[in-house]
């Protein structure tokens, strides 16, 4: 496995080749000092951008028409003075210049499109990896890995499965078996595409050195995707939350990506929203609150920065880096090989639904509900793929959107009879035909409500919930029958769903006075909910619903929840282990966020200020005995108890990220 830093810069420069002076500013002794101010231990630097320039001198591409010095060689030499790592960029899905110039190397739509040459920016414009730009790409990295064979690492973008209707990617579906007409079939097609781009690249970076570093990006880790996700030597996290990705799209990411046994990254951005924003600044708060997240979740850090076509390092940027990075610093020896303590799964169902296909903001309402619950509830959990062994965990959740194969069933027997719990929803615990229950849940399928919306009822298993009236919740529901299992919450259904000719004020007729079939049951290891409660909770955000998962996770927690803390709902906590050290590392997490404008349509959730807490208690039910709880990295020591698995102990005041160190 690669082991990765934990002060990351990546160094974006895609520049256009209107722009004079490219490069002109740079100092070598004022890009040190950028990275010494910033705390910097590695630094990813570009051989060729989006716009398809080279920054050094190419015989295979096209050097950047105004640039006057080699520039990617005076960054490395900078860099190795000062012991910065310095892995090399390679733009691979987009080439601007090799667009234009061999328009046979795009993909080309299924409309017959290839791309409009008046749109502005490149993603129209997708690079086909069956076409012989794949050589051509393969004999610029080959450029690059020869010149600099000490290199570390090479980092390839915009790695992304391509729908390609070209004529000879047609004809080569065809040969090898797969049908143009089905999409299915053209995505299947994409993937096998998208390995034999992997395997050449790969090849070139490492016909030297075999051990070389190599990442290729999407934007998306792929759950599931091991067959991709094994050529990275390594794996880096893009999560940009002020870019509408949100402050709980990071932690899902790292969720999974803890499990795959490679080094990872997270990488946020010093920009207020996104990449290339020249100008743009997060606060300094921010970053110390995001740096810390990415310390808590397991991750190394990377903040990304665009340097400006002059090539001088904005030392503003740097400065409010390196509060964050001094902190980080100061944290890692807690920090580094570490392995989640969890006793909750969450199983996704992002495999079951398609393809892998990458994207930004890949949205997965059932995963990310589910997500959001436990998060908002404090209690530490990871994700798990369909190739995932579920029998270290407690407790497995399977979000409403999950699907139930039939080797997916059969995982599931075998983890119940092993003594395992589960709770799903919606068509989670169905057969494929949604005829009928795949696991014994203590209830018979009666079939599908035709009513939509209706209301969740609670009962005296859910006494924490206030109200006792119905809850509206939408997405319809399941009509079940309990058999063994116990009514963990009622429904009832509206007068009439809405039509034309039946409707009743705004949006939905009220509860009817009659109660149907249960919303919910719960036996000794399995939980049911009839409605899409985890999709429901994602798009609508009613707290109610969480408080009914809340009763579930009690309950077949026998009372004794893996954490229990007074953290606020946004807060975050987080364990975990290392082995070496004998030491549990409990985070704690807490920004108050809000969200300030849009940016593509979505919401800008940002943090300003960071609000200390006081008192904060916490009980962690852990398999070791504890001797010792300190604060770190400060070395403070605090009182603790610990009887029969259960610690408790109570930090006075953090801000935004503390550490405990629970040795044993």
């Amino acid at each position: 496995m690669y082991h990765l830093r934990f002060r990351q810069v990546h160094l974006d420069f895609h520049t256009s080749g209107l722009i004079p002076g490219i490069g002109e500013k740079f100092n070598k002794r004022h890009f040190q000092e950028a990275l010494k101010v910033g705390h910097i231990d590695s630094v990813t630097l570009f051989s060729k951008c989006h716009h398809g320039y080279s920054y050094h001198p190419t015989k295979v591409g096209k050097k950047h028409p105004l640039l006057k010095t080699d520039l990617l060689a005076r960054q490395i030499d900078a860099c190795r003075e000062i012991d910065v790592r310095c892995p090399i960029y390679i733009s691979a899905g987009l080439d601007e210049l090799a667009a234009f110039a061999n328009p046979n190397w795009v993909v080309k739509k299924k409309d017959g499109m290839i791309y409009n040459p008046l749109d502005v920016g490149w993603f129209e414009r997708r690079m086909r990896f069956n076409s012989p730009y794949l050589d051509y790409l393969c004999a610029q990295t080959n450029e690059v890995v020869e010149r600099w064979p000490d290199n570390d690492g090479i980092f390839f973008d915009i790695i992304a499965t391509q729908r390609d209707y070209s004529e000879d990617a047609l004809q080569e579906m065809m040969k090898l078996g797969y049908n143009p007409e089905d999409d299915d079939q053209v995505e299947a097609y994409a993937e096998t595409i998208m390995l034999r781009y992997m395997k050449a690249t790969n090849k070139v970076v490492r016909a030297k050195r075999k051990d070389a570093p190599v990442f290729h990006n999407s934007g998306h880790i792929p759950i599931g995707a091991r067959k991709t996700l094994a050529h990275n030597s390594h794996l880096e996290l893009e999560s940009l939350p002020t870019g509408g990705w949100g402050y709980d799209h990071f932690p899902m990411s790292a969720r999974y990506a803890i499990t795959q046994k490679q080094d990872f990254l997270g990488m946020t951005g010093k920009f207020h929203n996104t990449w290339g924003e020249f100008g743009g600044f997060k606060r300094p708060e921010a970053l110390r609150y995001e740096c810390g997240a990415m310390l808590a979740y397991g991750a190394k850090c990377s903040v990304g920065d665009q340097l400006h076509p002059n090539g001088e390092m904005n030392l503003d940027t740097y400065r409010i880096l390196g509060e964050a990075y001094a902190e980080v610093e100061q944290k890692e020896p807690w920090c580094d090989y570490v392995k989640p303590v969890a006793k909750i799964a969450l199983v996704s169902s992002e495999q079951n639904q398609t393809h892998w296909r990458s994207g930004h903001l890949q949205r997965n309402y059932g995963d990310e509900g589910v997500g959001r619950m436990l998060l908002e509830l404090h209690q530490p959990f990871v994700i798990l793929d369909e190739h995932s062994a579920w029998t270290e965990f407690e407790l497995v959740v399977l979000p409403d959107s999950f699907a139930m194969t039939p080797e997916n069933s059969a995982k599931a027997k075998k983890y119940l009879a092993s003594g395992g719990k589960i709770i799903g929803a919606g068509s989670a615990l169905l057969n494929e035909a949604h005829n009928d229950f795949a696991l014994d849940a203590g209830a018979k399928l009666l079939g599908r409500s035709a009513n939509d919306p209706d209301y969740l009822v609670a009962t005296s298993r859910t006494p924490k919930i206030a109200v006792k009236s119905g809850i509206v919740i939408k997405g319809g529901a399941y009509e079940i029958k309990p058999t063994k299992a116990k009514i963990l919450a009622e429904r009832k259904e509206t007068y009439f769903n809405r039509t034309w000719r039946h409707y009743c004020s705004h949006q939905h007729a009220p509860d009817a006075p009659k109660k149907v079939s249960p919303a919910a049951v719960i036996g000794k290891q399995i939980a049911y909910f009839a409605h899409n409660l985890f999709t429901a909770y994602r798009t609508y955000g009613q707290p109610l619903y969480r408080d009914f998962f809340e009763a579930a996770l009690r309950e077949l927690f026998a009372g004794k929840l893996p954490v229990e803390t007074n953290l606020p709902t946004g807060g975050r906590i987080n364990v975990m282990e290392q082995k070496k050290e004998r030491r549990y590392v409990a985070h704690l997490l807490y920004a108050p966020t809000s969200v300030r404008g849009e940016f593509n349509g979505q919401n800008v959730e940002i943090i300003e200020d960071l609000v200390p807490l006081r008192d904060t208690s916490v009980k962690l039910r852990v398999a070791r005995a504890v001797k010792s709880v300190k604060l770190v990295p400060s070395g403070d020591v605090i009182d603790f108890s610990a009887k029969a698995g259960l610690v408790e102990f109570n930090v006075p005041e953090f801000t935004a990220h503390q550490m405990i160190e629970l040795s044993y």
